[in-house]
């Protein structure tokens, strides 16, 4: 049989076109890119706390089609560090290449730092009064006789190294502005460290007596009791 090489040559321009256009498609111009992005921790052992000092942005290097690189934006990248397996105090983690979660057409070419420092420290618990906050100003003629907090105490935890004397725990600010009667409410506890946290109860019932001023100047000793009793001073602010 004899070879044509030039029959349907319109065909076989169009099939090599074709070719040609579907290969730069696929894969289109490299370019390799430095990117700032976050650090995530798992599995944290039992009865262990990252302090905080713990790095939170690492630079990876990587590279691939320069369209699907140009678009990467704030969390399509991230690293994962495992910390099963730490112990309390300084560990020193090597952050690897697969520890890189990244789209799958990118190719992750280096962590910088090599390494991370984590510290762990022993969760302890402990119970700390509660500093009710109070916001405003009675009517006129009338004075806060006492603040109370139901329960006086909360447990908060955190890291052992956090959880010293005089820590307390602070409420949502309970608006008496133009009050002249007793004002009662749920309000959520916080702490003022980040590091701690409120195990139980998080949320308290405030009680402020209001009475008038007259009353209120005979009641000081009732308002010294409730410092006695554990209550605290209460946090009272005007805005």
């Amino acid at each position: 049989m004899a070879w044509h090489p030039f029959r349907n040559i319109g065909l076989k321009l169009l099939a090599l076109l074709l070719g040609t256009l579907l290969w730069f498609a696929v894969s289109g111009h490299q370019i390799e890119r430095r990117i700032s992005v976050p650090v995530t921790y798992r599995n944290v052992p039992a009865n262990l706390e990252l302090t905080g000092d713990q790095t939170d942005r690492v630079i990876v290097h990587v590279r691939g089609d320069d369209r699907v690189v140009s678009e990467l934006t704030e969390g399509s990248i991230r690293v994962t560090v495992d910390l099963a397996g730490s112990r309390p105090g300084g560990n020193i983690i090597t952050l690897r290449t697969d520890q890189v979660v990244a789209p799958g057409r990118v190719e992750v070419l280096q962590v910088e730092p090599g390494t991370v420092r984590v510290t762990l420290e022993r969760v302890g618990q402990m119970p700390v009064p509660v500093s009710p906050s109070v916001d405003g100003a009675p009517a006129p003629g009338y004075v806060v006789s006492r603040v109370v907090s139901d329960p006086a105490t909360v447990l908060i935890a955190g890291p052992e190294s956090r959880l010293k004397e005089g820590i307390r725990a602070i409420t949502e600010r309970v608006a008496i502005d133009g009050e002249d009667d007793r004002v009662v409410e749920e309000v959520s506890v916080g702490v003022e460290d980040a590091q701690l946290r409120v195990v139980s109860p998080r949320t308290v019932r405030v009680t402020v007596e209001i009475v008038p001023e007259q009353a209120g100047e005979t009641d000081a000793d009732s308002a010294a009791d409730g410092e006695a009793d554990g209550t605290g001073a209460p946090d009272i602010g005007a805005q």
